[in-house]
């Protein structure tokens, strides 16, 4: 037999009598599936303990997964080859904790409120595939690496080195939170996942088949950040808030790396490699863009598509050839060298206000 212990919230607030019916009808599923367990309610949050049959609480799982009165589903525990029932006498107890004046349930709506907090600070911390294996009942920790194929994204700010010595840590934290604010979003719009973020630039991957999402990510963020620099006020270091991007597509290892004192969630290999150094090439270069024939043999020839000659990366022995898209907003018009002048000049400017 099989033992899982999941947490949801609620898609929108139940009331009493829903969360009654919820109950009655999972008595009647579990009863009929040899299925046993309890179900606490408290402040729109689900607590569930299921057990029985492998196959059957399986079913009943992946039913609650698609459950569209479910949200932010998160399993805390599955055990495996369980010999005894902890709810045998229980086809589905519903207890909801809103209600009771028990002093004894004083401490359990503590815990749920706390399980809840937790899950949230989870979902922002933790790789997205760890969460999705945590949510179908896996044990990340067991995963070994797999290849699969991936489009890399590779975003890094233009001389953060240099903003982070001329400005106050305020000033130089918004300028992080209005660049990432842009790259996440564009990356998650277009069906991507976010690895990591790297203090002042973040990777990226999207799956097989999504490489035209990628470019249309890289795009984006492009695009934003080129209405930011617009709209940024005199002095405002927003103005000068500029992004190199490398996108590459192939094989990846996928999966854990590290040891048992800190695992990471991650994507090895030349492809992932090669992103970075094409999104080193945007200093050289007057592309805010940059991506070789690995992408663009999987994606549309762009109507735009801009071609930047050979280049031989770091490591290699052969010539690439490298595209751009050719946009206004993802072409750099300023110089590095006085896109740093003008980020030394807002300290003085700063000093003589």
């Amino acid at each position: 037999m099989k033992r899982l212990t999941y947490i949801s919230s609620f898609s929108q607030p139940l009331t009493a009598d829903e969360v009654a019916q919820i109950g009655d009808r999972s008595v009647t599923n579990n009863t009929r599936d040899g299925l046993t367990g309890v179900l606490f309610c408290f402040n729109n949050v689900f607590y569930q303990i299921l057990e029985g049959p492998e196959d059957a609480l399986n079913r009943c799982y992946a039913r609650i997964l698609k459950d569209p009165r479910h949200k932010d589903i998160f399993c805390l525990e599955v055990e495996n080859d369980i010999a005894q029932r902890e709810f045998g006498d229980w086809a589905m107890k519903t207890v909801r904790l809103d209600e009771s004046g028990d002093s004894l349930i004083r401490p359990i709506r503590t815990m749920l409120n706390s399980l809840a907090r937790t899950h949230y600070v989870l979902e922002r911390y933790s790789p997205h595939e760890v969460l999705t294996g945590l949510q179908k009942g896996d044990n990340p920790l067991g995963w070994t690496l797999k290849t699969s194929e991936k489009t890399i994204l590779f975003a890094d700010l233009f001389s953060s080195t240099t903003f982070a010595e001329n400005l106050h840590s305020a000033a130089f934290e918004r300028l992080l939170s209005v660049f990432y604010e842009i790259a996440n979003r564009s990356v998650t719009e277009n069906g991507g996942t976010i690895s990591k973020l790297t203090g002042d630039g973040l990777m990226a991957y999207f799956k097989s088949g999504d490489a035209g999402n990628a470019l249309n990510a890289a795009i984006e963020i492009c695009r934003r950040l080129d209405d930011v620099r617009k709209n940024a006020k005199e002095g405002d270091p927003t103005a000068l808030l500029y992004a190199g991007i490398g996108l590459c597509s192939g094989q990846v290892r996928e999966g854990n790396v590290g040891s048992k004192l800190k695992y990471d969630y991650t994507l090895l290999g030349d492809s992932v490699n090669s992103a970075a150094r094409l999104e080193s090439v945007t200093r050289k270069v007057d592309a805010l863009v940059v991506f070789d024939d690995s992408l663009l043999s999987r994606i549309d020839t762009p109507s735009a598509l801009r071609g930047l000659g050979l280049y031989q990366p770091k490591g290699k022995s052969e010539h690439l050839k490298i595209y751009s898209v050719n946009y206004p907003y993802t072409r750099r018009t300023i110089d590095l060298v006085e896109l740093k002048r003008r980020i030394v000049a807002l300290k003085s400017e700063r000093a003589v206000a």
